[in-house]
């Protein structure tokens, strides 16, 4: 005789399939944004969109005129008096400074020199000019040099001035002078002035 074994069975909690569990009611449609059709009715009590951008452009250029009014003139405690540089700042240096963003250029640093202020004898500053080759400008008789190779600025700064103090001092070596190396600058440009000859009297310009 064969025994019938049954287990009780186990009861769900919904009689819903797992595809559609949570999905028995409609689907909400979602409210689209700035629907023409959910807009209240314009009545012409209020500016356009052009008369308020035109308001806030005047609020912003009165902000600015308040500012120049009242909070620029605490700035004259910070005033300070300019003083020209005295003979012994004899470095020039050139940057650039863009408002807003940054960018690239900001980094590079130009220096510049006359060499007759760097004090050498004519030996030395015969050997400072090989050394500088194209970098020396005949016509302003200056020592320029750049840097961008560093990405802020006080560092390429200071490796300009690193490699002017180098310059100076293999000049100022005199185990080699190299005096049989001959200089051969460029000739300066010449500026040619208009003969006072084709001037025409005043009399003949009045007419």
């Amino acid at each position: 005789m064969l025994r019938q074994i049954t287990t009780p069975g186990i009861r769900s909690f919904s009689t819903a399939p797992v595809a559609l569990a949570g999905r028995q009611g409609a689907r909400r449609k979602p409210a689209k944004k700035f629907d023409v059709d959910d807009m209240p009715r314009f009545e012409f009590d209020d500016q356009t969109t052009l008369g308020h951008n035109l308001f806030d452009n005047i609020r912003q250029v009165r902000q600015y005129l308040r500012k120049t009014e009242f909070e620029l003139p605490k700035l004259n405690v910070y005033a300070k008096l300019f003083e020209a540089p005295s003979s012994d700042q004899i470095l020039k240096f050139k940057t650039h400074t863009y408002l807003g963003e940054g960018h690239p250029v900001e980094r590079k640093v130009v220096l510049s020199v006359k060499v007759d202020d760097l004090k050498l004898n004519d030996t030395e500053k015969h050997k400072f000019l090989l050394l500088c080759g194209p970098r020396y400008n005949v016509d302003t008789q200056e020592l320029v040099m750049s840097s961008e190779r560093f990405p802020k600025r006080q560092q390429n700064k200071k490796f300009l001035i690193d490699n002017l103090n180098k310059l100076i001092k293999e000049a100022k070596d005199t185990k080699d002078t190299f005096a049989d190396v001959p200089l051969n600058l460029p000739k300066p440009k010449t500026r040619l002035e208009f003969p006072k000859e084709w001037l025409k009297p005043k009399e003949e310009i009045a007419q």
